[in-house]
């Protein structure tokens, strides 16, 4: 049975077909691939019995206990008295610790994500944090995004005019083995280098070092995160509908069938960055060829008459927090899963993972490659290079809001991106916008900051369905920073 007519149906043996074909890393179950974006992608399924305990810390270790990647007793002194671990990546690199940070906001040290070069958020950084007891990890699959790597250049320097001598104590490297990065790591440029698998990609990488380092490293519950990751993927090889991955697969798939793309997040408090990881996984892996899922997530509860009949609902709730209620979950097809704890959400990563690569086999695309993003950073590094053009001045926000509404038809979306410091006001206020424009048109909405957004619903916006409208939110800098060694500032990487 074909994997599309397997999907429609509700057949045990279509089911199990396709649950053995991902174990078996079977990668005829999805459409052809991208040119060049073929290869072995599917470590992922390997991650959940990973050893997630990192030992930097561990000055108790042995001589015999300490491997190659791990630091010498100078690094360990200097990163066992640390105050915060503060990230450095984009996308896939820098998602899992961002939701981490939300869900074990007490945790120690903290764990504070820098996704963006906005120079005003970074200057306020760099008052505010206390250097002298703050480690950074440059977290790049490849080891050559610019933008964590001119945030690297950015606060060696603010170490150095601060008297460190020594700044390779305060920086660990996040990579893949081979890569630039990971070879300056060799040469005594970071102080830790702590490895990833070539073959799992950025978004389907939360169970790798750029997720579970961090926990390590800030004491979060490893211990019982690993027991929930073993056990949702023991159950994802479970071969009828009870699968909880292939379950949702289903679920998302089926109605993305039937028209409705629109995959609407409903979260707890806790688990409301969690909607920026998912984002990313459903965007990256199934926007591509005219088709993908679409992930709304952070919108305002709306009247039940503003939800078109493109929504799917997907309600996700810690045991012991609320979510929002609407009465459009009686009408609409709506999708429940409940945490009983925070560590559970090793194993939702783990089932987000599975249902993604279920519900791509289902709707036509294949779900480890992302073509429209990586010809994105080739025009970004191209555009740095030829230091070439002004930013185009635009619309103002009450014409762009017309305009929207006047273009806008049956199907669509509109993708609000803010080029701006992040703000909770901000963010408050872009809900008030999105409110705006689905009580009006009955759109859904999305929002996110720049760049970030590049880096986890780029491919979607470029690749997915011709249903999206763009709606930039941008200003002209106050301040800048230049990027140390290179001849653009960060502002140049915001425009």
């Amino acid at each position: 049975m074909g994997t599309a007519s397997s999907i429609r149906s509700k057949s045990r043996s279509g089911i199990a077909d396709i649950v053995r074909r991902i174990w078996d890393r079977d990668y005829s179950l999805w459409a052809d691939p991208s040119p060049g974006g073929g290869g072995d992608w599917m470590g992922w399924l390997n991650l959940p019995g990973s050893n997630f305990r990192f030992p930097p810390l561990a000055g108790e270790m042995s001589e015999g206990q300490r491997g190659p990647e791990q630091p010498d007793q100078a690094h360990s002194n200097t990163l066992s008295n640390i105050t915060s671990l503060n990230i450095l990546g984009m996308g896939g690199s820098s998602l899992t610790p961002e939701v981490l940070s939300n869900l074990f906001p007490d945790s120690t040290p903290a764990l504070n994500v820098f996704d963006t070069v906005n120079p005003a958020t970074i200057a306020e950084a760099l008052d505010s944090m206390e250097l002298s007891t703050a480690a950074f990890a440059v977290a790049s699959k490849s080891g050559t995004t610019v933008e964590p790597l001119s945030l690297e250049s950015v606060f060696r320097q603010a170490l150095s005019s601060a008297g460190v001598k020594d700044t390779s104590n305060h920086f660990v490297a996040i990579s893949d083995p081979g890569t630039p990065l990971a070879d300056r790591a060799k040469n005594g440029e970071f102080a830790i280098h702590a490895e990833t698998p070539a073959n799992v990609g950025g978004r389907f990488s939360a169970l790798s070092a750029f997720g579970m380092f961090p926990a390590s490293i800030c004491n979060m519950p490893t211990d019982e995160m690993t027991a929930s990751a073993i056990a949702m993927a023991d159950r994802c090889r479970t071969e009828d509908e009870s699968n909880p991955g292939v379950e949702l697969g289903l679920f998302m798939a089926r109605n993305a069938l039937r028209g409705r793309d629109k995959v609407t997040f409903v979260m707890s408090p806790s688990l409301q960055r969690f909607g920026l990881w998912l984002e990313q996984l459903l965007a990256e892996s199934t926007g591509k060829n005219g088709r993908g899922l679409i992930p709304i997530a952070g919108e305002p509860v709306l009247p039940t008459e503003s939800y078109g009949d493109d929504r799917q609902f997907i309600r996700i709730r810690l045991a012991d927090e609320e979510t929002a209620h609407s009465d459009a979950f009686d009408s609409h097809p709506t999708y429940t899963i409940e945490l009983p704890d925070r560590a559970a959400i090793a194993g939702e990563f783990f089932r987000w993972e599975f249902a993604t690569s279920v519900a791509a086999s289902g709707i036509g695309v294949y779900p480890f490659d992302q073509p429209d993003v990586e010809s994105a950073k080739q025009f970004a590094r191209a555009a740095l290079e030829s230091e070439s053009g002004e930013a185009d001045h635009g619309q103002s926000l009450n014409d762009a809001m017309q305009s929207t509404i006047a273009s806008g038809k049956t199907g669509d979306y509109v993708a609000i991106a803010a080029f701006l410091p992040e703000s909770d006001a901000l963010t408050n206020a872009a809900s008030g916008v999105r409110s705006a424009i689905s009580e009006t048109t009955g759109m859904a909405t999305t929002f996110g900051y720049g760049p970030r957004y590049l880096h986890s619903t780029g491919q979607l916006h470029k690749g997915g369905p011709n249903s999206v409208i763009l709606l930039a939110l941008t200003q002209d800098p106050s301040i800048d920073i230049d990027v140390p060694g290179q001849t653009y500032s960060l502002g140049d990487l915001l425009a």
